[in-house]
């Protein structure tokens, strides 16, 4: 490719909304262009890149036998109507209607597809295992788009979905996918970690991340430090010893309390004891029934929303409450009581580690002291809806630390959470009987991996790909006296295979150095009438470079020599 003819040149331009590296490198250096909030162009160097992507991840599904496929992107909404999706708010799902009033949802993810067009072939044990995959452009309708790549609405993503007969040879197609994507990553030059999480809104009992390393990511988990455990946030555990167990019960009694102390600093000041004294409610409404949640727990902690939802099985269905729905319990904020409310109330387990909290019926003058949950109170509901921080401890008495990073991939095992759901979507086991099948799904963002890529490959110049997924595997530079000996090494780079952009511009040395350094081909080539008949080598990483004879050049080159 000439640099000349090359559309979506690189600019300074870039979004003020661009504040990751990322997002700003790709912008400037030509591979994307922003359509709408949270939608890109990818233009022909950002195409070339994911092309590659693309590429190593068809080769290594297809190498654990995984089939390729397409399905629509409109899927009928009677489907998600079948597994009862079809109100995913939080999920982003987008609706429309065609020309007949026939109702679709924009595919965001393709479970239900998925199963209807496997149930639409009568399947015995005997075609079972197998795994159908596919790249496809994905729609979600998130409430905030931002990072570029990282956090779009309209994005390209390879899933896969699984078939299996039971558990057991679940297991085993489960592990082929978690190393058949250490190996993609790897082979992307990524770094990842398979980080236990949360279902969510896909369905079924586990699910694990695979998360680059990453100080701008969104993605909190928790891991000890011998790697024996590493959870996301949504589902890291948390061990609470006992705080005081020495200390004697006292009768629970009400006391006078300023009318300024309305706060839990206020409270923790005031009374000059640490936070963990106290009881914390935070207030929660379900969007589904409007019921109101009262999560009670140790002063010093945090509510995981995300554990609290599956502890009352309320995926993805707990909104905050705001001051009208508190009044609808005739309270307001800073007043919440931790019982008494007609709600659903629901207490961390760490309430049983404090003898005589502070707190928990609170009136604008008064308050109730030594409170014992067991003795003076009880929930409903007893979960671990504790949020997990660095120094906690999980269940082997293991201290936690913290680490961020960007999700690339993820992969879930789904069980028989809709082949159950959905009719007939069965298989005839060996003994004659109609079961579920045991599926699970794949999935890896093609652009948020793209862009995580350059997170970790770039500097103060531009980015530097690496050589497995670079949109050329050099940049030919030609200077003044060097255009004749360029275009000749252009063509035969060309003839034995080799990918070059060639910077056949009249342009000073120093702006295409510029641009080679930014767009970040592993090696930049350079001939000029100081060169003659060589060539100027320099590695993307290299601070030198060296003069090499043409030959040189065209044998270090080849395709099969460069890794």
């Amino acid at each position: 490719m000439k640099y000349s003819q090359l559309f979506g040149k690189p600019t300074k331009d870039t979004s003020k909304d661009a504040t990751l590296i990322s997002h700003q490198l790709l912008v400037k250096g030509g591979f994307i262009r922003e359509s709408v909030a949270g939608r890109y162009f990818m233009l022909p160097l950002g195409m070339r890149v994911q092309n590659k992507i693309v590429d190593i991840i068809r080769r290594e599904m297809d190498s654990v036998g995984a089939q390729e496929m397409i399905s629509p992107v409109l899927h009928p909404i009677e489907l998600w109507q079948e597994t009862n999706r079809q109100n995913a708010g939080n999920f982003g799902l987008m609706t429309l209607a065609d020309r007949r009033g026939a109702k679709f949802a924009l595919g965001g993810t393709a479970e239900e597809m998925f199963v209807d067009v496997v149930r639409k072939f009568q399947l015995s044990y005997k075609d079972l295992p197998f795994n159908i995959y596919q790249f496809s452009q994905k729609f979600r309708d998130e409430l905030r788009a931002r990072g570029g790549l990282l956090r779009a609405r309209e994005f390209l993503m390879k899933d896969a979905y699984s078939f299996d007969t039971d558990a057991q040879t679940f297991k085993k197609t489960y592990g082929q996918m978690a190393d058949a994507y250490f190996k993609i990553f790897e082979k992307l030059g990524l770094k990842t970690k398979q980080v236990l999480a949360d279902n969510g809104y896909i369905g079924g009992e586990y699910c694990h991340e695979f998360i680059v390393d990453s100080n701008v990511g969104e993605s909190r988990y928790l891991e000890t430090a011998d790697d024996s455990y590493c959870a996301h946030e949504d589902v890291a555990e948390v061990k609470l010893e006992p705080i005081n167990p020495d200390e004697k019960p006292l009768p629970m009694e009400v006391r006078d309390l300023p009318t300024d102390v309305t706060n839990m600093a206020k409270l923790a000041t005031h009374f000059k004891q640490p936070k963990w004294r106290f009881l914390k409610n935070v207030v929660y409404k379900r969007q589904d029934t409007g019921q109101i949640v009262i999560a009670t727990i140790r002063g010093d902690l945090t509510v995981n929303k995300t554990k609290l939802e599956k502890a009352i099985d309320a995926i993805e269905l707990l909104d905050e409450a705001t001051p009208e729905d508190l009044k609808t319990l005739d309270t307001k904020p800073g007043f919440v009581h931790s019982w008494g409310h007609q709600a659903l109330y629901v207490a961390d387990l760490s309430l049983k580690t404090v003898i005589n909290f502070y707190g928990g019926q609170k009136t604008e003058t008064t308050d109730t002291f030594n409170v014992n949950y067991g003795r003076d109170f009880k929930t409903e509901v007893e979960a671990d809806i504790a949020l997990a921080q660095a120094g906690h401890t999980n269940h082997q008495g293991k201290k936690l630390t913290e680490v961020k990073g960007i999700e690339v991939g993820n992969i879930f095992q789904l069980g028989t959470h809709y082949s159950s759901k959905m009719k007939g979507a069965t298989y005839q086991a060996e003994d004659g009987q109609l079961k579920p099948y045991y599926m699970g799904c794949y999935g890896i963002g093609i652009g948020r991996t793209l862009a995580t890529i350059v997170e970790k490959y770039h500097d103060e110049h531009g980015i530097i790909w690496p050589k497995s997924v670079a949109p050329f595997a050099v940049q030919l530079i030609s200077l003044p006296g060097g255009e004749e000996s360029a275009e000749q090494l252009y063509d035969q780079l060309i003839k034995q295979g080799t990918e070059v952009l060639w910077d056949d511009r009249d342009e000073p040395a120093g702006k295409k150095f510029a641009v080679a350094d930014l767009i970040g081909a592993p090696v930049r080539l350079v001939v000029s009438q100081k060169t003659q008949d060589a060539v100027e080598w320099k590695a993307r990483t290299s601070q030198k470079s060296q003069v090499l004879s043409k030959k040189e050049v065209l044998t270090k080159l080849l395709p099969q020599k460069v890794q």
